[in-house]
């Protein structure tokens, strides 16, 4: 699977933003799924709904709402949020302790 026929089979649906198919680090081979955003929320939800269980080169694709990477950081543990996120809050916190 490419970039470029993921593209193409999900097109029909609505404006495209973004596809991309991640590969393996060690094997440089695609890893099974891709990722394809739309500029609109309801043309990703069509997209979904048609798309579920279609059948692409032989393959039976599974579509669904991908969530935004977890990474660890943050005073919650995970979060989706770079540690360093809040590292301005962090040092007014730090102050205003300091102060009191």
């Amino acid at each position: 699977m490419t970039e470029a026929v993921l593209h193409a089979a999900f097109l029909p649906f609505g404006d495209i933003k973004d596809v991309s198919v991640p590969v393996d680090q060690g094997t440089q081979k695609n890893r099974g799924f891709g990722f394809v955003t739309f500029q609109e929320a309801d043309d990703a939800a069509a997209a979904m709904d048609n798309m579920h269980n279609a059948e692409l080169y032989g393959r039976v694709l599974r579509c669904n709402m991908a969530q935004p990477q977890k990474i660890k950081g943050g005073e919650l543990g995970w979060s989706t949020q770079p540690v360093w996120a809040d590292a301005d809050e962090y040092q007014v916190r730090l102050q205003d302790e300091r102060t009191e």
